[in-house]
């Protein structure tokens, strides 16, 4: 019965209870507690986490790098850590994310408020070769400079870039009697940068050439010094070889030495101070790479680039090391003297004005290092005000060195954001002013014994500069309009200059002809104008005396690629069509060798031939009577003159 009573209870119990207590439902309730903790839980990580990424300070000073304070080279490490590092521009994710906010909303506006402010950012004996004859014209007698072409008496070589050619000397009978090829195909690839000398016994070529490995980064680029037993012409042979990481600026040849001037990158994404190699000069010898010595390594105080120059001393017929010198942070203008090595720093004065405005003058130190003992030392140096333009622009004469710059002075109006300082603003409004001026320095005390500051129109820049002892040319332009400038500097208490006055063009090129005569090369009356122009000197100034012209021309302005023979007052050079220059393909006519002869009234120009090649690589040479034009595969003979 009362078995009977509890089955009857339980029929009558409410259906909605039954339903809530069914297991699966409690089960899901528990369910869905832990789910909704776990979102929680995972929003409130989420919400930690953007809250660090984007208010935790970005790290504003350089790495520790005193793990490394056992280096020889830790100052240097400390000066390379502190210039590669890179100050983040804004304080965390957030200041970074609202100014790109903002910037987007302001281009959508029509265009961001620096939209088309200037960029202010700131790098002879007798063999069977004959007797050696001096061809380039070099800018300090007795300081030879490599070349695309040498010569014996009785053999020309040009290198016609990875083949080193030898040609006889006999007029219409010259033929090619030997070569050499120096590259051929392996891992490496040569660079279009090829120069050569011949010893003065004309036994020895030694070729200096560029060449980088497939990942072409400055710190995989070589400079690449090959020595050739040319003693017999017909049969080259290679003697050795010496490296150093690094892109080739320029060298010179003196007393049975090779001074070779390099610069190397330190590259701020590969850098790593525990690998010498990513931030040293690497030198290969032939058994193995070693590190430029610390005790080598000049920096100045502020440094403006983590470029060095490098300065190697090497045995002409063997190749040893004689001597390394290494500046970090100067620029590519050297300048070499009989006794003395000149390399250039250029960095920017920076001054506050009182009006908020900020002036930023260009300068230049100039440092002196002697290379004639058996290692480089320090002389001394100096500052100026401006910037040099090339080696052209530098020259020692008695004991003074002159300096010719481009003084450029910039005015900058900043304006600040709410969000940013001063430092970090857009730059609104710039002024600049430029002219030229002369430096003499004394190398005995380093000290600026005269000057002539902004001699130059204003706005003018230099573009070329020739030094004939106590005189000097100066050619300064803006666009297509120059005056020539005649300085005499015979007594530097009493410097005087004269110009020519407004001439269309100018030169970016000045030979000194001889015979108080100037020739200058150049642009004519357009940018794709061609322009040779002879100038002289007069009591009341320097006059244009003739001038020659092509139209649609281009041209070298490498300087070593013109032949100038004052004797006979000739001057070759190469140009090439515009409509095909710097291309692969050149029809028979477009590239050209042309031979001007100033006979003291006109340039008559004497030789025009179709010459294959780029100007910067043509060369030419003139004997006896017959002119000698060398292009890529390709060489022609004129007869110029009856002897």
């Amino acid at each position: 019965m009362k078995k009977k009573n509890w089955f009857r209870g339980l029929s009558l119990a409410d259906d909605k209870y039954v339903a809530e207590a069914h297991p699966d439902n409690v089960i899901k309730t528990k369910r869905n507690t832990v789910f909704l903790s776990f979102i929680a839980a995972c929003a409130c990580f989420v919400l930690i986490f953007c809250n660090l990424w984007l208010f935790i300070p970005f790290k504003s000073t350089p790495p520790d790098v005193s793990k490394y304070a056992d280096s020889e080279y830790y100052e240097l490490i400390q000066k390379l850590n502190s210039l590669t590092f890179q100050k983040p521009k804004y304080k965390n994710n957030a200041a970074k994310l609202w100014a790109e906010l903002k910037n987007v909303s302001m281009d959508f506006g029509g265009g961001a408020v620096g939209d088309g402010a200037p960029n202010l950012g700131n790098d002879a004996g007798q063999n069977g070769a004959g007797g050696y004859q001096e061809i380039t014209d070099n800018q300090v007698e007795g300081i030879i400079e490599a070349d695309r072409i040498k010569r014996s008496d009785t053999h020309i070589f040009y290198l016609d870039n990875a083949v080193l050619r030898v040609y006889t000397v006999e007029q219409e009978n010259t033929k090619e009697i030997g070569n050499y090829t120096l590259y051929t195909k392996s891992n490496n690839y040569y660079l279009d940068q090829w120069e050569f000398y011949l010893s003065n016994d004309c036994k020895t070529v030694t070729v200096v050439t560029q060449h980088s490995a497939p990942s072409d980064s400055y710190s995989s680029r070589y400079v690449n010094l090959i020595s050739l037993d040319v003693s017999d012409p017909s049969q080259i042979v290679k003697k050795g070889e010496f490296n150093i990481t690094g892109r080739y600026m320029t060298s010179r040849k003196t007393n049975g030495s090779i001074l070779l001037l390099t610069e190397f990158f330190v590259n701020r994404a590969n850098l790593d101070f525990s690998d010498e190699s990513t931030f040293l000069p690497q030198i290969d010898e032939g058994n193995g790479t070693h590190s430029i010595p610390a005790s080598g390594i000049v920096s100045p105080e502020h440094l403006s680039s983590s470029r060095y120059t490098v300065v190697i001393k090497l045995d002409e017929n063997t190749l040893d090391l004689k001597g390394t010198a290494a500046y970090l942070s100067y620029s590519e203008d050297v300048y070499v003297s009989e006794d003395h090595v000149f390399l250039t720093h250029v960095f920017a004065d920076k001054k506050e004005n009182e009006d908020g405005t900020s002036t930023r003058n260009s300068m230049t130190t100039i440092s002196c290092l002697t290379y004639g003992g058996d290692s480089f030392g320090k002389k001394g140096d100096v500052t100026v005000r401006g910037y040099v333009k090339d080696q052209w622009s530098m020259d020692e004469y008695e004991g003074i060195l002159r300096v010719f710059t481009t003084t450029n002075a910039t005015t900058v109006r900043e304006r600040g954001d709410d969000d940013r300082p001063v430092s970090d603003s857009i730059l609104q409004t710039a002024t600049g002013q430029s002219n030229a001026s002369l430096y003499c320095i004394d190398l005995s005390t380093f000290e600026v014994v005269a000057s002539v500051i902004d001699f130059a129109p204003p706005y003018e820049e230099i573009q070329s500069v020739r030094f004939d002892k106590e005189t000097a040319y100066v050619c300064t332009s803006i666009e297509l309009s120059d005056p020539v400038f005649f300085f005499d500097l015979s007594d530097l208490n009493n410097i005087t200059y004269k110009d020519t006055g407004t001439i269309e063009g100018f030169s970016s090129s000045l030979i000194n002809l001889g015979n108080g005569y100037l020739l200058g090369i150049g642009r004519g009356n357009a940018w794709s104008s061609f322009k040779v122009e002879v100038y002289e000197e007069t009591i009341d100034g320097v006059r244009s005396v003739c001038s020659y012209e092509l139209e649609n021309a281009a041209y070298s302005t490498e300087y070593k690629s013109y032949f100038a023979d004052r004797q006979n007052q000739l001057v070759g050079i190469g140009v090439i069509d515009n409509s095909y220059y710097n291309t692969n393909k050149y029809p028979d006519e477009a590239s050209r060798y042309i031979l001007l002869h100033f006979d003291g009234y006109e340039l008559v120009e004497t030789v025009n031939v179709a010459l294959a090649g780029e100007p910067a690589k043509m060369r030419g040479v003139y004997i006896d009577g017959y002119m000698y034009m060398f292009g890529h595969e390709d060489f022609k003979i004129e007869k110029v003159f009856e002897k």
